[in-house]
């Protein structure tokens, strides 16, 4: 693993850390749509993504979704295994890319042997608690327009990217609300010159009218991680 890598925990750690760590990742490439775990399952592999985006969702008996998380190059997907690896989520492939996987089985043999692993690991999952936490609020009390703009700057942060492959269905289903709500507030932003919308890719032209536009919750999120 180089000093490029772009996993902030994984570039967080010193380097005796990172040399009982190597041996065991494996660089993988994450497939839009791809499902790590499903809800209730065990845990095999942990996944510290690069360039990819997952998120987790929730759903209802009748087969309704919602993102309540997302895991970028900020963080750790599997967390769980500070627990009893069973995960609570589904857990989606959004964005593709680049991640570090290292078996569930490894890792929770290192977190007993080493403290620095385990407070940075520990560190995650208090941030991660905050943006569940935050989502739900978000997702209850404020528009359609914020949580797209939030959403967006969410997701650009966690991959390091300027432009998402998200099409307009898929977007309504993590927001929790219907296609021709995405829509319009996509035209709108599309109008005003703060994106552009084009073959199911999102591509932001002005960042800072997306965050001036966007609710206290985003702010909320990125200061959790940082």
């Amino acid at each position: 693993m180089t000093s490029a890598n772009r996993n902030r925990i994984l570039r967080s750690l010193p380097p005796r850390e990172i040399r009982i760590l190597t041996p065991n990742l494996r660089s993988v490439v994450l497939r839009k749509d791809a499902v790590l775990y499903e809800a209730g399952q065990r845990i095999k592999d942990v996944y510290f993504p690069e360039h990819a985006m997952i998120s987790y969702v929730s759903g209802t008996s009748d087969g309704e979704t919602i993102e309540v998380s997302v895991v970028g190059n900020e963080g750790v997907a599997g967390i769980e295994c500070l627990m009893e690896g069973v995960t609570a989520f589904r857990a989606v492939v959004q964005i593709p890319g680049r991640a570090h996987a290292v078996s569930y089985e490894f890792l929770k043999r290192e977190l007993g042997r080493c403290d620095v692993i385990q407070k940075a690991l520990l560190n995650y999952a208090k941030a991660l608690y905050v943006q569940l936490g935050q989502t739900a609020v978000c997702n209850k009390f404020h528009s359609v327009e914020e949580r797209f703009c939030r959403w967006l700057l969410v997701a650009l942060d966690k991959s390091a990217a300027s432009s998402i492959p998200m099409t307009q269905d898929a977007l309504a289903r993590v927001l929790g609300t219907r296609r021709a709500s995405v829509s319009g507030a996509a035209s709108g932003f599309q109008r005003r010159g703060t994106i552009r919308y084009t073959r199911g890719t999102i591509s932001v032209l002005n960042r800072k009218h997306l965050e001036a536009q966007a609710c206290e919750c985003y702010e909320t999120i990125a200061s959790a991680h940082k």
